[in-house]
């Protein structure tokens, strides 16, 4: 791999240490904390010196960033701003090492527009927002700065995925100011291959997308995996010609291997053959995805130069060990725009953190290792009985259902029994079957799966046609396989 990241296979996880560490304090002393609102007032609220912070470890002298922190309010709608890097001129002279602006006067002196470089710098430019599905959108915002740094890891992902640059791919993600879009588009406009944006089943129908890579012949398809499902499924309906696929590339949600390997089945019998199935892990905050660099894998390749990773105990903020269990916390070591220390992203890896060269690829750059849950799914209280209420791991769902023959599409939700506010909490899972499968014979499938991993038994609902099931999830945007509607029947006062 010959790009901005080629160093990651010549050097060692201690030099990538060494790295990170150097420019961790460089950036703190030099960026944030002069220049972010936000993170200047909780160093001197809580007299944090940030010279103090000069590795790893000392991360745990700070708090962890929550989403709470960032999110709009109606008291506050503007509290975004305050993650941005905003220098004046004075604390520019103040705070940037004496060697770059040494450099900055001399270039003054020859002419140079100095200030102006400043302001290109640093003014935003570009907004990406989560996706809301866990509570209002948070907007982070690029400079063009930002664009030019974070475009790299973009095309450094697309290589180590396995995409040529002679390569076609036609883009299933929805039109939406969502990473994962911008994402595939920045790595278009900067990369070699040619990519069709079809903005997603919102924009292009399903029907007229299969249509589309009729003719154009794409050998990657990228998109959400519930959407990829969806569009090889309804492909594969049509005795649509897969052969020309070999890549399938997807963000934006859990891809179960159970779901791989059936959208893998279903290309097969379109006529592909060898088909690598590739997730990446990437969040809006996170400004970049972290990609995977065999098949099926569950390894996720962090970008070194970008983030220091952490995976703590997310009530504490302490650390856990390498190859524990913990919550993924990201901190900026580059960027403008949007930068945040320690930030909470709400996500479990099972598998822990390790920062040992891939026995796979040869990358030295540290490694998240899933299974991958929501924080949320982790504690979802249920009252099921007139006693007390259970505590159960909806995350299980995603291994569960994927394996249950004859599923086509499924969901669940907790809701309540009978759609009556002082009724017990009832989990039910709605599910659309493969045509010619035993509805009964699925139904107490998932009642013994569910009962065996949670003890709970849930009410199974059968729903006719995939295509409503797909649509009531969202699933033309981003499909909610596990909700929550108990909100919805709230005692009147």
């Amino acid at each position: 791999m010959k790009n901005a990241y080629s160093y990651l296979y010549t050097s060692s996880p201690t030099d990538i240490r060494r790295m990170q560490e150097k420019k961790l304090r460089n950036y703190i002393r030099h960026q944030l904390y002069p220049f972010s609102p936000f993170y200047r007032k909780l160093f001197d609220e809580r007299g944090i010196d940030p010279y103090s912070i000069k590795s790893y470890e000392d991360l745990q002298k700070l708090p962890l960033t929550r989403k709470e922190d960032i999110v709009p309010t109606e008291e506050d709608p503007e509290r975004y701003k305050k993650f941005i890097l905003q220098p004046t001129e004075e604390e520019v002279r103040r705070s940037y090492p004496k060697g770059r602006l040494i450099g900055m006067a001399l270039k003054s002196f020859f002419g140079s527009d100095v200030k102006g470089a400043i302001h290109e710098e640093y003014n935003p430019v570009l907004l990406i927002a989560t996706s809301g599905t866990t509570g209002n959108n948070v907007p982070f915002f690029y400079t063009r700065y930002d664009i030019e740094l974070f475009s790299a890891s973009y095309r450094a992902l697309a290589e180590m995925v396995g995409v040529r640059d002679s390569w076609r791919a036609l883009n299933l993600f929805p039109f939406a100011p969502h990473l994962a879009f911008y994402f595939t588009m920045l790595a278009h406009l900067t990369g070699k291959w040619f990519i069709y944006h079809t903005g997603g089943g919102g924009v292009t129908p399903t029907k007229k997308a299969l249509e589309t890579m009729g003719r154009l012949k794409p050998e990657v398809l990228i998109g959400i995996p519930s959407y990829v499902y969806h569009f090889v499924r309804t492909g594969a309906e049509m005795d649509v010609d897969f052969s020309h696929v070999k890549l399938i590339l997807t963000a934006g949600e859990k891809f179960p291997l159970g779901s791989q390997y059936r959208i893998a089945e279903m290309l097969q019998m379109g006529g592909a053959t060898d088909v690598r199935m590739m997730d990446v892990y990437g969040t809006t905050e996170m400004r970049t995805a972290y990609p995977t660099c065999t098949p099926h894998s569950m390894e996720y390749h962090t970008f070194p130069d970008l983030h220091i990773v952490e995976l703590v105990d997310p009530e504490t903020g302490e650390q856990v060990g390498e190859g524990e269990k913990g919550a993924l916390a990201v901190t900026n070591i580059d960027g403008r725009g949007t930068a945040v220390l320690r930030f909470l992203i709400g996500d479990i890896f099972e598998g822990g953190i390790s920062f040992e060269t891939c026995p796979s690829c040869g990358s030295s750059a540290p490694r998240l290792i899933g299974p991958i849950g929501r924080i949320k799914d982790y504690s979802g209280v249920l009252n099921l009985t007139n006693v007390k209420g259970t505590l159960i791991n909806l995350n299980v769902f995603y291994d569960v259902m994927p394996s249950i023959s004859g599923v086509e599409e499924w969901q669940v939700v907790i809701t309540k029994r009978n759609n009556d506010p002082y009724e017990l909490d009832e989990l039910v899972v709605r599910v659309a079957l493969k045509r010619g499968t035993d509805p009964i014979k699925v139904e107490e499938m998932i009642k013994d799966e569910v009962e065996s991993r949670l003890e709970i038994v849930p009410r199974v609902e059968i729903w006719k046609k995939s295509s409503k099931l797909f649509a009531e999830m969202g699933g033309a945007i981003k499909a909610n396989r596990i909700i929550d509607i108990r909100d919805q029947f709230k005692p009147s006062l």
